[in-house]
Formats: structure tokens, sequence, C-alpha cells
């Protein structure tokens, strides 16, 4: 018997060897599942925006991670389960799920196959590839010359081109708010870039005097807006590789964008509703 219980332990042991099966599932320390929901965030982006034209709001549900490495190589595989939004025409809002598998190594990360349900308002289900629309539109000389979102944005874009990563980048909701206090409301986002280490900072853009401006403290603080009144942008502030949180408001000090540390601003549920 005790031989019988010798083999089926070596066949085990062999059948974990082959197929990986010792390989456990991995907790993540909070700097490093940053990490991964940002790969994940810019893979989910580019597969729907390819899809359907539209830039979609992103909700990670869950990520399951093993180690993969090999002697002392580090690496790890990951799937991560969420849903994501998009706003359609006439402000409908569509939703879907997504699955995505993606690696993370000593080099930096990325994704690979993204499985999409189909985004859904109720029993609507949005068509793919609006953009086509738009573009047929474009070219009917009937159609209307009134400014776009794209266009009144347009200045917003090429600042945030110019002056964060282009290895890999999501621009979150814009939001409006006067932060340098001269009557004019400044269009206000955070942006999440890079590719390996992944950072979060905000950008005010002034309108009015065509001027932006970067909060940007790449690997000491991510910086991330909450919400946003008509004067007061509530602004979380995340030391790198930490949890601690710092809540404050955004001012502007010369040419520079500060961060104004106001703890109560956490709480302030105006600021939240954006």
């Amino acid at each position: 018997m005790s031989k019988k219980i010798a083999c089926i332990a070596v066949v085990l042991a062999l059948l974990v060897s082959v197929f990986g099966c010792s390989k456990k599932t991995m907790e993540l320390d909070p700097q490093l599942e940053a990490n991964l929901k940002g790969i994940v965030k810019m893979g989910v982006c580019n597969e729907v925006y390819t899809k359907y034209g539209l830039e979609p709001g992103v909700s990670v549900d869950k990520i399951d991670a093993r180690d993969a490495s090999v002697k002392d190589y580090y690496k790890l595989l990951f799937t991560a389960t969420g849903s994501y939004t998009v706003v359609a025409d006439k402000g409908e809002l569509y939703t879907g799920t997504f699955t995505i598998d993606g690696h993370w190594e000593a080099h930096g990360g990325g994704t690979g196959e993204c499985k999409l349900t189909a985004p859904k308002n109720g029993l609507k289900t949005l068509p793919e590839n609006p953009v086509v629309k738009e573009t047929e539109a474009a070219a009917d000389t009937t159609a209307t010359t009134e400014p776009t979102e794209s266009t009144i944005y347009q200045p917003l874009t090429e600042y945030i081109n110019a002056n964060t990563s282009s290895m890999g980048r999501i621009v979150e909701k814009v939001y409006e708010s006067d932060v340098n206090q001269d009557g004019s409301p400044d269009l206000c986002v955070t942006v999440i870039y890079g590719s390996g280490i992944i950072s979060s900072a905000i950008v005010v853009y002034d309108v009015q005097n065509d001027k932006g401006y970067i909060l940007d403290e790449r690997m000491s603080y991510d910086y991330t807006i909450l919400g946003a009144s008509e004067n007061v942008v509530a602004v979380c502030r995340t030391p790198y590789g930490k949890d601690a949180k710092t809540y404050g408001t955004l001012a502007i000090e010369g040419d520079a964008l500060i961060f104004v540390e106001k703890e109560e601003t956490g709480a302030t549920v105006s600021a939240k509703d954006g």
C-alpha cells in the first residue's frame, strides 16, 4: 500500500510540474494592483474605441494573478474582469462587461485577448463603428457647423499629448471648473499614463488664455480628480507605492498648478457629483 501511495504522489508531482498547477494565485500589493488596473483600462479602452468609436469609462471588478516566473525572472500572468460604459448620442448610457488577459514582467506589462459583451441600454445594443456615421455626416454640406465637443477639447488634447508619455495613455472624464478664478471655466482632467510604471496626473487647460497646466509628480505622488463644482475641483493624492490618501483641491499659484490639502474635501458630496 505504501508503495502505491508513493507512486501516486510521484505522478501528481509530475502532473503539477508539467501543467503548471503549482503556480499559486498571488496577493497583490496596492501599487502593483494599481499598475495592473491601469494596464487593464488602457487595453479595454483601446478595444472599445476600436469597435464602437467611443471612449469608455472602465471599472475593474477583480484581478486574478498567478506567478509565472522562470528561475529568477520576475513575471506574472493575470486575468481581470469588470464593466465599461459609453455615452452615445442623446446622452444615452450603454454598459457592457469585459474579461482581459495580461502579463507583468521586469520591463513592464501589457494585455492580450480582451472579450467584450456588447454595450446595452435596456434592450437596445449600441451599433458598432459609429465613427463611420460621423464621417458621413461631416461630408453632408447641409450638416450643422456648430463646434463639436472634439473641437472644443482639441487644445486640451494637444497639451496632454505634448506633456505626457505616449506609451499608453487614458484620459478620464473632463470637468469644467474655474481653477484660476478668472470668471471662465477651465477644463480639468485626470490623465493615467505609462508603460510598466503607471502614473496618474492632472491637467488643467485655461481655454480663455489658451494655456495649460499639469500637476505631475511621477513616482512620488499620483493625483486623481474625484469630482468638481463650478469653482472647486476635489482631488485625491496618493504617495507612490502606498495606500495612504490625502484629499484637497486645485489652485494656480504663479505659473504652477498646485495641490492644496483640505481633508474635508474627501467627504464633500457636491464636489464628488461632478
